[in-house]
């Protein structure tokens, strides 16, 4: 009897345990899913505070080069403003004393605050090898050996030269040591276990390569070397992935759509690879960095007015024009159309492209459910926002840089934020849904406006049926002709020249081009 009672009691203990672990782990998902559903909040009150607040932009402090080599610390000087290091490892919200950290950093699984970069021996770097702090700068890895959050931009200061490191170490080992303490980082359990680093390693740090492009000239070298290390710039101007949710950004960039834009700190960070700046010229490209002029017009605002003021200025006019040498010659794939759900393509379009400033109000854009942004602009016809939106007007790019995106899609993207306000003086239009044209009516709308190119071969323009001279467009892709015709790339007018011609008329003609120019079937497009 006893044993049969021991039995019961011994599976009875093991069915309580088992019952505890469930509650543990169920406990442990619901509190984190709270804490980052809060840092979520934290994250878009913090970019809403930030909107109408002058910037503060620190002097960078004096150098002491009694005993060293003022050579090396002058090119240190110049590297770390490169990287625009000031500006992470600055409290600039608070006026905090240069690179002596404490900024915080929101992120949707904690706040990080950055460390203090000062050669202060306590609560600096002043005790840091050079040997620590390569490791750390290529690597990750703090001198007692813990990993760093992906805040720190290591994935890209990994490619930066031992040499270039060790003179930046010289600069900041010159500077006014701050005797200040680090504040310790506020993550959600369980990401504040540093180990939980290791899996993001393994899937996402590998050193950036560089593009291959025919005859890599000195410039662009020294571009992409500026771009892809110190820079940092794909940190900002390239998606990440990410988890459930686009704001559940892994800090890890999808290399394959790099610098096609992305959101950060309610702000659009544009689309700055070659399909956006192909025709920009190079001196309306550094006037971005220099004088914080918009190509198209308007002004630079938010986080890159913070490097421009605190980095770019100061780089050499040779470095600056080689920056844009190598980003107007970076080819990538076009990043999908935002996936239809609940609340159709406006919501989706307008939560992927447009909630990057519209959400806040960033850079002066109309906020999304603010009836006195919208009242104004909506006084001169809704048709008038249509365009603005489709063809950019001051500081928005064309289409919010959603390339993919047809017109009727942006226009649906407006209805919706229109949509959200109460009291909108104006009517929004319908947008009827419109016939899918085949490629027999792509064949109409060539003959009356491509032919007079292609049939002739004016200008080198490939004729249709001519296998081979299609075979790199057929390669390219749809968008990427699409893109080609529309913005008046590799040779081609505005729009194929026909100024009435819609997103769906174009692409038909173009479908039908390729469709008689190759094997493949594109009537699915």
């Amino acid at each position: 009897m006893r044993k049969y009672i021991r039995k019961f009691l011994s599976k009875k203990r093991n069915v309580v345990a088992l019952a505890v672990i469930a509650a543990a782990l169920v406990f442990s998902i619901i509190y984190t899913i709270v804490g980052i559903d809060q840092s979520l909040q934290i994250m878009t009150e913090a970019n809403e505070d930030e909107q109408g607040v002058t910037p503060y932009f620190p002097s960078y402090p004096p150098v002491n080069t009694e005993g060293k080599d003022p050579t090396l610390i002058q090119r240190g000087e110049y590297l770390a403003k490169a990287g625009d290091c000031m500006a992470c490892h600055t409290n600039s919200p608070e006026k905090g004393q240069p690179f002596a950290g404490g900024l915080p950093m929101q992120t949707p699984f904690g706040t990080i605050y950055s460390p203090n970069i000062t050669p202060d021996k306590q609560t600096g770097i002043g005790n840091w090898t050079d040997e620590q702090f390569i490791k750390a700068m290529h690597k990750g890895i703090s001198p007692k050996g813990y990993y760093y959050y992906p805040a720190f931009p290591y994935l890209y200061f990994s490619t930066v030269s031992t040499d270039d490191l060790k003179a930046i170490k010289a600069y900041l080992d010159s500077i006014p040591a701050v005797h200040q303490e680090n504040r310790k980082n506020e993550m959600i359990w369980p990401f504040n276990r540093r180990l939980l680093q290791l899996p993001w390693r393994l899937m996402f740090f590998h050193p950036t390569q560089y593009h291959a492009v025919r005859q890599e000239s000195d410039l662009w070298k020294r571009g992409a070397y500026l771009v892809e290390g110190l820079g940092h710039c794909a940190m900002c101007h390239t998606p990440s992935y990410h988890i459930f949710s686009d704001n559940l950004s892994l800090g890890a960039p999808m290399n394959k759509y790099e610098f096609t834009g992305a959101k950060i700190q309610g702000y659009l960070a544009p689309n700055i690879s070659k399909s956006n700046l192909a025709n920009a010229t190079d001196q309306e490209i550094v006037e971005v960095f220099t004088k914080d002029h918009l190509i198209g017009g308007g002004n630079v605002q938010g986080p890159m007015l913070e490097v421009n003021h605190d980095s770019l200025r100061y780089l050499t006019n040779s470095d600056l024009l080689a920056i844009t040498t190598y980003l107007k010659s970076v080819q990538s794939a076009t990043p999908p159309k935002p996936k239809v759900g609940k609340g159709g393509i406006g919501k989706a379009t307008y939560e992927m492209y447009c909630s990057g400033c519209h959400a806040t109000g960033a850079g002066g854009a109309p906020k999304y459910g603010e009836p006195s942004d919208w009242d104004a602009r909506l006084k001169n016809g809704i048709n008038k926002v249509y365009g603005n939106a489709i063809n950019g007007v001051g500081g928005m790019p064309a289409k919010g840089t959603c390339l993919s995106c047809s017109d009727d899609d942006i226009k649906q993207a407006v209805n919706y934020m229109v949509a959200s306000v109460t009291g909108a003086s104006a009517k929004m239009t319908r947008i009827p849904k419109q016939k899918k044209l085949t490629i027999a009516d792509g064949e109409q709308i060539y003959a009356a406006n491509c032919s007079v190119c292609h049939n002739n071969g004016f200008k080198n323009a490939p004729k249709p049926g001519d296998k081979a001279a299609w075979k790199p467009y057929v390669n390219a892709g749809v968008i990427t002709v699409y893109e080609d015709v529309v913005y008046g790339k590799q040779g081609h007018v505005v729009n194929g020249g026909c100024p009435s011609c819609t997103d769906a008329q174009l692409k038909a003609a173009i479908k039908y081009m390729l469709q008689t120019s190759s094997d493949e079937d594109f009537n699915l497009w």
